[in-house]
């Protein structure tokens, strides 16, 4: 019963339609995201896209190894030679990109250094220019010296349990980091929170209908009178609704994270995620961020789409069941930019389609003396909420009378 009402939602020449104008989304998707990977050439010439991952592709990995003291006073030596070079002091933009182009290999490095030894809260992109060799080596110890110096200044105001929370995070990173090429994995993790509201909002579309439908195809005196109409049936409907769901959730975001990583290349998957998000709390590699932000729209995707079932088992109404995810994933986040009260922002079930976000901020919770960061708290608390929120959809349904 199950499949009947799949191929029921799936018949449908909206649902068809829906599902091609999302083959197209994806296709588009991934071109402007491969296209974000850049690279500018020994002659100043820029591309992106395919080409343009291979070449820096190849130049980085050129440095790819652990980042020692040994590393970085190399990366310091080789970028003043570079910025004293007769194209970097040129007044010709095509020159000077010529002596970026030399720089490409170990931007990665010289951007850590230039997070380490600037301010905590203002990034200079020129400040490794101005490192000595005698300093760089402390770059580890300095990241939590600064981190320690920013939640002392006032600026914040964490509590005192807050800040060792925060303290021991910073401490139990692993160093030294191990360098390579990560652009691929960096773009894909910066784009596929919009791939995934955009999912989400097609899936919405396909689910809607699945309890409405019967009504306003005035099926349902023939629905609910059936021997297995109150019960088996509207499990069936449910379960239909879990996997359309599942399946097409898993299906696109793995066709666009392979469209991606195949074109862009899956080097840096083990590199911990502090060469995006210098300041993050969170110890992981790509890999895991990746895993993470995509269980997260998965349970967000799912708590949007549990809520939009309860309203088509409740109205009858297909269209103000599709309206219902647009609100909790579209429309909250304009409400959090009016509230002023991150804590409860952070609470919303939009969050859940903005992991990479959150990793990159400070959002802790304190329950009962204990710390918690917020993307530990959101992705159980409403996956939970979904799976209790089943039975419901079932007892809604159950009780429809039938015109």
């Amino acid at each position: 019963m199950i499949l009947f009402e799949i191929k029921k939602v799936f018949s449908k020449s909206i649902n068809k339609l829906t599902l091609l104008i999302l083959i197209v989304l994806l296709i588009a998707v991934s071109i402007l995201t491969i296209n974000k990977v850049e690279y500018v050439d020994e002659n100043g010439n820029n591309s992106t896209g395919i080409i343009a991952a291979k070449k820096l592709r190849d130049a980085k990995n050129k440095w790819a190894g652990y980042i020692t003291e040994d590393v970085l006073i190399k990366v310091i030596k080789e970028n003043t030679k570079i910025n004293t070079s007769k194209e970097a002091l040129s007044k010709d933009y095509q020159e000077n990109d010529k002596a970026y182009s030399k720089m490409q290999g170990f931007l990665g490095i010289s951007g850590i250094i230039s997070d380490a030894f600037g301010k905590y809260d203002d990034y200079d992109y020129y400040r490794v220019n101005s490192v000595a060799t005698k300093e760089v080596g402390k770059l580890y110890e300095k990241r939590i010296l600064n981190f320690k110096e920013w939640l002392n200044s006032g600026e914040e105001n964490f509590s005192l349990s807050e800040k060792n929370f925060l303290i021991n995070k910073y401490e139990q990173l692993k160093t030294p980091f191990y360098y390579e090429y990560v652009d691929g994995w960096n773009v894909l993790l910066q784009n596929i929170s919009t791939f995934i509201l955009i999912l989400a909002l097609v899936i919405s579309v396909f689910v809607a209908g699945i309890f409405s439908d019967e009504f306003q195809l005035k099926a349902d005196s023939i629905f609910f009178s059936t021997k297995l109409g109150r019960n088996k049936a509207i499990r069936s409907k449910i379960g239909a609704g879990l996997l359309i769901i599942t399946v097409a959730y898993v299906i696109f975001t793995g066709l666009y994270t392979m469209i991606v990583l195949s074109v862009l290349g899956f080097d840096g998957a083990k590199c911990p995620i502090q060469f995006s998000m210098w300041k993050s709390i969170y110890n992981i590699t790509y890999f895991q961020a990746y895993l993470l932000i995509v269980l997260g729209g998965y349970v967000g995707t799912l708590f949007a789409m549990t809520l939009c079932m309860i309203v088509s088992a409740k109205t009858h109404s297909t269209v103000i069941a599709i309206i219902v995810p647009f609100i909790i994933l579209c429309g909250l986040p304009f409400l959090s930019r009016i509230i002023t009260l991150p804590q409860i922002c952070s609470a919303f079930p939009d969050q859940l389609l903005q992991v990479y976000v959150n990793i990159k901020e400070f959002v802790l919770y304190d329950i009962g003396g204990i710390i918690i960061d917020s993307v530990s708290i959101i992705i159980p608390v409403y996956m939970i909420a979904s799976i209790i929120l089943q039975p419901v959809i079932y007892s809604i349904y159950k009780r429809s009378e039938v015109k």
